[in-house]
C-alpha cells in the first residue's frame, strides 16, 4: 500500500477520524480536504471525489496534481510557493478561487474557459502588469461575484520585492499592514510571524538591501 505525503497523511487521519494506513476506497471517498504545511500534493492525483481543497502553506510551484479533477469545485491555498496556475485550464468545475498570498504572476489562464467561476482571490500575489491591469478588469466584467486583488500600494511593493529576489508577500488586514514568507523556504510556519511595517517603511528598508528586511522578521 502506497504511503501518503505525511502531511497529506494528517489531514486524510483528521477527515476520515481513523488511523493510517488509507486503501484507495478510503481516498475515493473524499469529497473535502484540508492540508496544512505540505511539501508535495502529488498525493492528490488518487482523491478523484474531491470537491473542495484547502491548502496552507504549500511548498511546491504548480497545481500539477490537480491536473484533471473532474469535481474540484473550491480550491483555496494560502502562504504559499504557487506560481504556475496553468492546471486551472483542466478543473471545469472550479467555481470558487481562492489563491491569496502565493508567488502568481500570470493569471492569462482565467481568461477564457471555466465557465463556473464565480468567486477570485488574488490578494497579496505580484501579478504582472498584465494580469493586474487587464486580466483582472476582464474577470470583473465576467464573473457574477467578487474578484479579489491588492491595492496598487502593496500590489508594487510586492512586485518590488520578488524584482529584488524576495519571494515575499505584502498585504492588508484591516488597518494593519503585513509582511509575510509565503511557502517554506524561509519558514516552516508561512502563516505567522509576519513583520507588521507601512508601506513607506517597508520601502526605505528595502532601499537600505535585501539583508535589512530579513531581520524585520527576527
Amino acid at each position: 500500500m502506497q504511503t501518503l505525503e505525511p502531511q497529506v497523511e494528517k489531514a486524510v487521519q483528521r477527515r476520515l477520524q481513523k488511523n493510517p494506513p488509507f486503501t484507495d476506497d478510503d481516498l475515493a471517498q473524499l469529497d473535502v480536504l484540508a492540508v496544512v504545511f505540505p511539501r508535495d500534493l502529488s498525493d492528490l492525483t488518487r482523491f478523484p471525489m474531491l470537491r473542495t481543497l484547502h491548502v496552507v502553506g504549500y511548498g511546491g510551484r504548480d497545481l500539477a496534481p490537480l491536473t484533471d479533477h473532474p469535481c474540484l469545485a473550491s480550491l483555496s491555498m494560502e502562504f504559499s510557493a504557487l506560481a504556475d496556475v496553468s492546471a486551472l485550464r483542466t478543473l471545469p468545475m472550479i467555481r470558487r478561487l481562492l489563491l491569496p498570498l502565493n508567488a502568481i504572476e500570470d493569471v492569462s489562464v482565467l481568461r477564457s474557459g471555466l465557465p463556473r467561476l464565480r468567486e477570485v482571490d488574488l490578494t497579496g500575489n505580484p501579478l504582472s502588469e498584465e494580469s493586474y491591469r487587464t486580466v483582472i478588469p476582464e474577470l470583473r466584467q465576467r464573473i457574477e461575484e467578487t474578484v479579489a486583488v491588492s491595492d496598487e500600494r502593496e500590489w508594487q511593493i510586492t512586485r518590488k520585492l520578488y524584482a529584488a529576489g524576495l519571494p515575499f508577500d505584502y498585504f492588508r488586514r484591516g488597518d494593519t499592514y503585513l509582511l509575510c514568507r509565503p511557502g517554506l523556504a524561509f519558514t516552516d510556519t508561512p502563516d505567522a510571524g509576519h513583520a507588521v511595517i507601512g508601506p513607506d517603511g517597508l520601502e526605505a528598508v528595502l532601499q537600505q538591501g535585501v539583508d535589512e528586511v530579513h531581520k524585520l522578521f527576527a
